[in-house]
C-alpha cells in the first residue's frame, strides 16, 4: 500500500474531544463545533477549526463566537437564502488564540493533536476546553445583546460576507440610517479601480497586477436584490422588523 494512500484513510482524533467538551457544558453540533445556550435566541459557539499539517497531524485552530439566531434569521431573508446550513452560523467571532495572546498571536503547534496518542489527545482537549471556559465564554457572555454584536461586526469580527449581518442587526435596533450608509458604503466599493503598480524594484519585473475584487465577494447583481429588499423593509418598518417579517 502506498504511504500516501494509507494517510488519507488515517482517521481525524478530533471527534475524541466530545466528552471533555460535554462535560464542561458544551452542546456537540454538527461537525467539530459546540454550542451552549447564551440567552433567549443567542448561543455560544466553540468550533475546533482542525487544519490536517503532517498526514498523523492536525493543528487545531479554535475560534469562538456568538450565534444571534434573531439576526442571522433576518439577514437570511434579506439575501433570498432558500436553504440552511446544516452546520451552526457565527454572527461574530474571535480566535482564541487573540483571546489568550494578543492580537497577531498564531496557533502554530499550540494545540496539535495526533491519530495515535497515548492519551487519545486529551490533555490538549483540556487545554482548549480550559482556555474557552477562562477566556472564550467570558467574551462571548459580553456580546449577546445586539449593540454589541453590531460593534463587533463594524470592527470585522465576522464572515468575509458580513454585510447583511450587520444591517439585520442595525434595522433591529432601528437604527435605519446607519444601515443605509452601509448600504452605499459597499455599492460604492463596485467598480473601484486596481491598485496602482507597486514600486519597481532593481532585478524585479512586475508580470501582473491585480484587479479590485467586489466586496465582500458579492455578485452586483445579488448584492442590488439583498439592498432593495432591505431598503423595502425599512421603508415599511423603520423601527425594525416584526418578529415575522418576510419580503414581499
Amino acid at each position: 500500500m502506498a504511504r500516501g494512500s494509507y494517510a488519507v484513510r488515517v482517521s481525524s482524533p478530533v471527534p475524541n474531544a466530545k466528552s471533555t467538551l460535554v462535560d464542561d457544558g458544551w452542546r456537540k453540533r454538527s461537525g467539530d463545533f459546540y454550542t451552549r445556550r447564551l440567552a433567549p435566541r443567542v448561543d455560544g459557539l466553540l468550533a475546533l477549526a482542525a487544519n490536517r499539517g503532517l498526514p498523523h497531524q492536525w493543528r487545531l485552530q479554535p475560534y469562538v463566537g456568538v450565534v444571534h439566531e434573531r439576526v442571522n434569521a433576518l439577514a437570511r431573508t434579506l439575501t433570498g437564502a432558500t436553504t440552511r446550513n446544516p452546520y451552526p452560523q457565527d454572527t461574530i467571532r474571535t480566535r482564541l488564540v487573540t483571546l489568550l495572546d494578543g492580537a497577531g498571536a498564531q496557533e502554530r503547534d499550540r494545540w496539535l493533536v495526533a491519530a495515535e496518542s497515548h492519551d487519545r489527545n486529551a490533555q490538549v482537549f483540556a487545554e482548549v476546553a480550559r482556555a474557552a471556559r477562562e477566556v472564550g465564554l467570558p467574551w462571548m457572555e459580553a456580546r449577546t445583546s445586539l449593540d454589541a454584536v453590531i460593534y463587533e461586526l463594524e470592527d470585522g469580527n465576522g464572515p468575509v460576507r458580513l454585510t447583511p449581518l450587520l444591517t439585520a442587526a442595525l434595522w433591529l435596533t432601528g437604527n435605519v440610517e446607519a444601515a443605509e450608509r452601509r448600504l452605499v458604503d459597499v455599492a460604492t466599493r463596485f467598480g473601484e479601480q486596481a491598485p496602482p503598480p507597486p514600486q519597481q524594484l532593481p532585478g524585479v519585473r512586475v508580470t501582473a497586477i491585480g484587479s479590485s475584487a467586489p466586496p465582500e465577494g458579492w455578485p452586483r447583481p445579488a448584492f442590488d436584490a439583498f439592498a432593495a429588499r432591505l431598503r423595502a423593509g425599512m421603508e415599511q418598518y423603520p423601527d425594525g422588523p416584526p418578529e415575522d417579517w418576510r419580503s414581499a
